[in-house]
């Protein structure tokens, strides 16, 4: 990349900026842009970095990643650039609606993402892009399904965490499946090559489920954590 400095303002007088050529990576979810930069000192294979994200225009997610990469690599462009600006309201693209955090990683730790799901048409589509996240997991009123990536990667693993109590209707996770959860007081098996279903009123905050794909060892491997007994089955 070429070089320059990149400037974020948020709401509340944070501020981050950094060179550009310390951009490691770039990530999309549902109306999020997440930057990562290598922080001070840092070698090119460090795994720890900064993280900063920005809330985007739902439908505009990689229309801005695009931008923003188009602006890092222009040639000859200006020494410092202003991406975001809560506290002007001021944006580098009219898809930008704000800076959601400024995380900056001093190598101590490790950031987990955090994706709010939601629901279309009663499905909750998850991408290969997205793995290695949590899920939060809305309630819907009436059956849904939980659509795991039709060519998932080796390796794609995902936690959905329940964060609101469902109703009287079912969620289906589609693909083979094979592990145990602990379903209240109880171990459950699950080994099907079809899907899990949680049964109706039975997915409570609080109560999770993880799965890793291995597609030499039979599809996805599951655990989890329920409240309630019986609340997750092999279909």
């Amino acid at each position: 990349m070429n070089g320059g400095m990149i400037v974020f303002h948020n709401g509340t007088n944070v501020s981050y900026a950094n060179h550009s050529s310390n951009l490691s990576s770039m990530s999309a979810a549902t109306q999020a842009i997440t930057l990562r930069f290598l922080g001070q000192g840092a070698s090119v294979t460090a795994t720890s970095t900064d993280a900063v994200v920005l809330t985007v225009t739902a439908g505009k997610e990689e229309e801005v990643m695009e931008f923003i990469a188009g602006v890092m690599a222009k040639p000859g462009r200006r020494a410092m650039t202003v991406i975001a600006d809560d506290n002007l309201g001021i944006y580098s693209h009219d898809g930008i609606t704000a800076v959601s955090s400024i995380s900056v990683d001093t190598g101590a730790g490790t950031f987990k993402n955090i994706i709010v799901g939601a629901f279309a048409t009663n499905d909750l589509a998850v991408t290969n892009a997205q793995s290695g996240s949590i899920i939060t997991v809305p309630t819907t009123g009436a059956d849904s399904t939980i659509t795991l990536p039709t060519a998932p990667v080796d390796g794609f693993n995902a936690r959905f965490v329940c964060e609101a109590d469902s109703a009287a209707h079912t969620i289906t996770v589609a693909g083979a499946f094979e592990g145990c959860v602990s379903v209240h007081q109880d171990s459950d098996k699950l080994d099907n090559t079809t899907n899990v279903v949680i049964a109706d009123n039975s997915f409570k905050i609080g109560d999770w489920f993880e799965v890793v794909y291995s597609g030499t060892a039979g599809g996805y491997k599951i655990s989890g954590c329920f409240l309630t007994n019986t609340a997750i089955a092999a279909n």
